[in-house]
């Protein structure tokens, strides 16, 4: 438990450099229980009275609206892409860390304490921006990530996806103990008791809950792997599907480091995507670079990953097109002739990557690939290098043998 604090305490001595960012105070909201601070990034380019995505994002213990917005890297998708994003921020005289308040009963039930002053915000980008309300978005590092689910799990009709960056299940704490051990992973329920909690908070609600995607670093000394396990299960339950995944990719965009699981409902929609993420601690995936797929700060809470998550998050969102390669899913054991492709980028060159029982029989550096199979599963990879020397990795395509 020492060692806990001397490093939460490390920690902050590191995060007292402040950001500066292009973001609006504003004092007046509405109603404001758990007493926050609203700050908004609003793209100067944004077309008049043209429906807009809003994206809610909260910052982890030790950090602040301005320094969460140069770390993730929100600012910049946001001037390129056509939205607003909505900081609430922690006062220091509620949480001496700046935690948001996620272990807290008053702070985390619906219309009332932090997540309500939350929920206030959003409530006044609406009423004062033209906002697309079928696209409005959160995600959270931390605290902020907790404290997301909570939005989520309280107010599921306002959000169309949530993005989960270290956090844990709704409601996984009542108080400070409990609050440790789930830091720890020592809280763990059935998916049926973890499903109810939310379905309590909400039991006249008949919709669909948001898609989640969670992202935990197995290495994670603050918050322990196994909550993302359990929001997994929770999430799941309350949409109805199982806890196995539908679809496993390991090397994930090429990235060694990350496994991307999707669980699908009976629709073949991604309802919950979990990525797991091998030598990352606490903190955000960043990929810091001028690339249009590149963005975010290296600092305490965000390590460079080659990965942008940030950017990965908004395709999942639906607010960027995913970049997809094109070509079967299903073969046949040693099926030949298959062609994979990408669209075509003049003066782009692209270097495929695939099973070694997979034999090509056609150039490999051009946008489309023809290979002959092999005898066993396997995913495709391509990046694609541009005139400016970017690189551009697709979403992984996982091949698999009939049976």
């Amino acid at each position: 438990m020492k060692f806990k604090y001397i490093l939460l305490f490390s920690v902050w001595l590191l995060s007292l450099n402040s950001f500066s960012q292009k973001l609006t105070r504003i004092k007046h909201f509405g109603k404001n229980p758990g007493h926050l601070k609203m700050f908004l990034y609003q793209p100067k380019n944004l077309i008049p009275n043209e429906k807009t995505p809003l994206v809610v994002v909260l910052h982890g213990c030790l950090q602040s609206a301005s320094s969460v917005a140069k770390q993730s890297g929100w600012n910049k998708l946001a001037d390129e892409n056509g939205f607003i994003v909505l900081y609430p921020q922690q006062r220091i005289k509620n949480n001496p860390q700046k935690c948001f308040s996620w272990y807290r009963k008053k702070n985390i039930k619906k219309n009332r304490g932090e997540n309500y002053s939350i929920k206030q915000m959003i409530d006044n980008v609406k009423a004062n921006h033209s906002i697309d309300t079928s696209k409005i978005f959160i995600t959270g590092l931390s605290a902020g990530a907790a404290m997301s689910v909570a939005l989520m799990a309280n107010y599921p009709e306002t959000f169309k996806a949530g993005a989960i960056f270290a956090g844990a299940p709704y409601r996984v704490a009542n108080g400070m103990i409990q609050g440790m051990m789930s830091l720890l992973g020592w809280r763990i329920k059935s998916p049926e008791k973890w499903g109810n909690i939310v379905r309590k908070a909400n039991p006249d609600f008949k919709g669909n809950y948001p898609k989640l995607i969670i992202y935990q670093g197995k290495n994670d000394l603050i918050v322990n792997k196994r909550n993302g396990v359990e929001l997994m299960k929770q999430w799941t339950n309350i949409n109805n599907i199982s806890q196995e995944p539908t679809e496993c990719v390991p090397c994930f965009a090429n990235n060694p480091d990350i496994e991307r699981n999707t669980y699908k409902n009976k629709d073949f929609k991604e309802v919950v995507v979990f990525y797991k993420i091998d030598k990352l601690g606490h903190a955000l995936l960043v990929d810091p670079g001028n690339c249009f797929n590149q963005g975010g700060k290296t600092g305490t809470f965000a390590k460079d990953k080659n990965f942008h998550s940030t950017y990965w998050t908004a395709i999942d969102f639906g607010l960027l097109p995913s970049p997809l390669i094109y070509g079967k899913k299903t073969v046949e054991k040693l099926e030949k002739n298959l062609e994979f492709s990408v669209p075509f980028t003049n003066k782009s060159k692209y270097e495929w990557s695939f099973p070694k029982d997979c034999k090509t029989i056609s150039k490999s550096d051009s946008n489309t690939i023809t290979i002959n199979w092999g005898e066993s599963n396997g995913t495709i990879n391509v990046i694609e290098t541009d005139s400016n020397f970017c690189k551009k990795n697709y979403s992984t395509l996982n091949v698999k043998i009939k049976k």
